[in-house]
């Protein structure tokens, strides 16, 4: 992955628990809710929250991608790069037990951290909490200097208002995650803790 976009990934992940941690926040103009608006929700969860789209693309256009992606997929059932795309159009579209499968899938063909950390993702959003939980701690277990699983872990548990319990996956990875990722987590880590010391 470009540092560049690993980056802007970060910095998105790092947002999006903020939003959780603090209840504020919601879309901008053109952004697509990560939830449906009769989904339900606990109170301390926003309605919507952003959806990062790194190659910019609009739930039409990975809509009309995947019979294209299907086929490539059909065409090859251990390319893992037709799988990872996908698996990104059907989490896009919302097809979430669809999209578990593909990753299930590339999972099976090969461990990855980062694919176990979109694989909780989708778990995520499909509301699937508790699993998402545990496939964060495996992608964690799998590569503890991999800084997604950490954020969006902690993401899942601020949400459930386990503020501590976000502090201390964060404190645990903030040992293993590049040094410019550790002023993020510290950072972090206060503005959590100053939640805590508000509520």
């Amino acid at each position: 992955m470009r540092p560049t976009i690993r980056r802007a990934l970060l910095l998105f992940a790092l947002a999006m628990l903020m939003v959780s941690a603090f209840g504020c926040g919601g879309p901008e103009a053109g952004d697509e809710p990560t939830t449906k608006p009769d989904a339900p929700t606990a109170s301390s969860i926003p309605t919507t929250v952003q959806t990062l789209v790194v190659d910019g693309d609009t739930s039409e256009e990975y809509e009309a991608a995947l019979p294209s992606l299907e086929a490539a997929v059909a065409a090859d059932e251990n390319d893992l790069a037709a799988l990872q795309d996908l698996a990104v159009a059907q989490f896009q579209t919302g097809r979430y037990e669809e999209a578990a499968a593909t990753y299930e899938r590339m999972l099976a063909i090969q461990e990855n951290a980062f694919v176990r950390n979109n694989y909780a993702n989708v778990l995520r959003d499909w509301g699937k909490t508790d699993e998402a939980e545990k496939q964060y701690r495996k992608a964690i277990d799998i590569d503890p200097t991999l800084t997604f699983p950490y954020v969006n872990l902690a993401s899942v548990l601020s949400k459930q208002d386990d503020i501590a319990g976000a502090i201390a996956v964060l404190e645990s990875g903030i040992k293993k995650v590049s040094d410019e990722d550790k002023e993020s987590f510290e950072s972090l880590i206060e503005r959590l803790k100053k939640a805590t010391t508000t509520t």
